[in-house]
């Protein structure tokens, strides 16, 4: 009886991770064709979010026209301001705070997408947004904020739109003056104003780095709530975070860990009332 080698199969784990990850990568690129080709009807023209109206307050000032004794608005409180007239340190707060990548990609932070969709597919959810900040503008002025794989998957796509239309510069601004800070309170002028009675371009950086860490969660840490002492603790962690960055120097470091806030007192109906100075929780 004649023996008959077997043929031994030629193909390797290696190559078998290497047809899998093709077939994957094929799949995915089908994938995601077939989605934009049922979804991009539905998708808006990305021109809309700099085209589009948007309330503003009403303001009656006092008699040199300088301070707002009243404001009569609707649903929101708003005041747009131009992009030079925004204090410097919010612009760097903000960015830390939300975005600290945003100057360097193209509308999408693929390791925080992947981190959150990560969190989301474990807990079986959509606690996890891992949204830029062109993705917060996007959603907040275009799609609003229904958590669906397909608004999601629109906002992925009018994101890497509007990166292609808009400068950096130009996108930051119009989140800036468009994003909620509780309340009916929208847009950084209109925060700075209402939290600590001053135009948003004479923003300190302790009073930017406040603003810009209620961004999470404005209601639940705003300066007036029950969760102040969280506030200040965010607000001290950025601050360490500039530092770390090197966006800030550790004599302006030191200054705003120190500073007392002056909040404006806050009262019904938008009257200007007088301040009131807090000392905030700060590092030794």
């Amino acid at each position: 009886m004649r023996n008959q080698k077997k043929r031994k199969n030629s193909t390797g784990p290696f190559e078998l991770s290497a047809l899998l990850l093709l077939w994957l990568t094929i799949f995915g690129i089908l994938g995601f064709l077939s989605a934009f080709a049922y979804f991009a009807p539905q998708i808006p023209d990305p021109q809309n979010i700099i085209t589009r109206r948007v309330n503003e307050a009403t303001k009656i000032f006092d008699r040199e026209g300088k301070t707002v004794l009243f404001s009569i608005h609707g649903n929101e409180k708003r005041t747009i301001i131009p992009f030079e007239e925004i204090s410097d340190y919010l612009k760097k707060a903000v960015v830390v705070a939300e975005d600290a990548n945003f100057y360097s990609h193209y509308g999408l932070d693929l390791k925080g997408l992947v981190r959150a969709v990560s969190i989301n597919l474990r807990e079986r959810g959509f606690s996890q947004g891992g949204s830029t900040i062109t993705q917060q503008l996007v959603k907040n002025s275009l799609l609003g904020r229904e958590k669906t794989f397909s608004r999601k998957f629109k906002e992925i796509i009018l994101s890497l739109q509007i990166e292609q239309k808009f400068e950096k510069d130009q996108i930051f601004w119009m989140y800036l003056n468009q994003v909620s800070f509780g309340s009916n309170i929208f847009g950084i002028e209109e925060a700075s104003q209402n939290y600590f009675g001053k135009p948003a371009k004479e923003l300190s950086l302790s009073e930017s780095a406040v603003l810009a860490s209620m961004l999470k969660a404005p209601s639940y840490f705003s300066p007036y709530g029950s969760h102040k002492d969280e506030l200040l603790d965010r607000k001290n962690a950025l601050l360490e975070k500039m530092f770390e960055l090197k966006l800030i120097k550790k004599e302006e470091l030191e200054t705003a860990l120190h500073e007392e806030i002056k909040l404006a007192s806050p009262v019904p109906g938008g009257i200007l009332a007088s301040s009131e100075t807090l000392t905030p929780a700060h590092s030794s």
